[in-house]
């Protein structure tokens, strides 16, 4: 989601786990549509997982757990190379797509262990984030790994004429909105969902429909996180948080 204020993302099936199996290290798989599971999404707290994450799993917070990516191979220290491509690539220009490149590799993979490869054509099978591209409203369908391989999983708006937060400075509200959109594709959601958040900021911006609500408490409820909509900057003008650099570095690993 992007447009402070609006409800944008549209996840059509996301994972649902019970808080219990949680701490059980059990889960139990939802879903709403007719999507199926994603090939490789994580199975919850089997295989790898950051020692700080487990040790502070809580029933609410900033995080969809059970969405956070995992691939064969993938150890906490090494790097995690997730896959881009781009749907129909006439609807965007090739200086567009280096901005939201660009943002993304200057942001959460600067701060985490996660990169992001391949940005070019999507091909039918490709798996990954598949982007594209809206006229107003960016949204992803899914949370993290619910994005693998789904087509147009992820739709970034490029054209924020008449946009109030974005008169005269189109270029930077392209960045500042995809990083806000991959750290959906992270598997992080919003922290007015919170139960910790302000209750003025619950009661004008918070979702309520359970694939909203986060699952795991990385951090502290942080005012400043690009994923607030409470957050006094929009988008936190294009930039993390110090406490949502904390969370991709438990989430991916820190980049030293």
């Amino acid at each position: 989601m992007n447009n402070r204020g609006k409800r944008v993302d549209r996840r059509t099936s996301v994972w649902m786990f019970l808080v219990g199996g949680i701490a059980a290290g059990l889960a139990l798989p939802l879903s709403l549509g007719a999507q199926s599971r994603p090939a490789g999404s994580m199975e919850l707290m089997r295989g790898w997982w950051p020692d700080a994450l487990r040790s502070r799993m809580t029933p609410q917070g900033a995080v969809r757990v059970s969405t956070v990516w995992k691939k064969p191979g993938w150890t906490p220290a090494g790097e995690k190379p997730i896959h881009v491509c781009w749907e129909r690539l006439p609807d965007s220009t090739p200086e567009q797509r280096a901005l939201v490149r660009d943002a993304v590799a200057g942001t959460w993979a600067s701060y985490g262990m996660v990169s992001f490869v391949g940005w070019d054509a999507c091909n039918a099978g490709d798996r990954g984030i598949r982007i594209g591209i809206v006229r107003s409203n960016s949204h992803t369908m899914h949370l993290g790994s619910g994005l693998d391989g789904v087509p147009d999983g992820m739709q970034l708006q490029m054209d924020f004429s008449g946009a109030d937060e974005c008169e005269h400075r189109n270029d930077f509200c392209v960045r500042a909105t995809a990083v806000h959109e991959f750290g959906h594709a992270l598997a992080l959601t919003h922290e007015q969902n919170r139960p910790d958040a302000p209750a003025w900021c619950r009661s004008e911006f918070a979702e309520t429909e359970w694939w909203a609500i986060p699952d795991s408490n990385i951090t502290t409820y942080d005012p400043q996180s690009i994923m607030n909509y409470c957050n006094a900057h929009w988008n936190n003008e294009g930039l993390l948080s110090a406490r949502d650099i904390e969370t991709v570095g438990v989430l991916y690993g820190a980049r030293r």
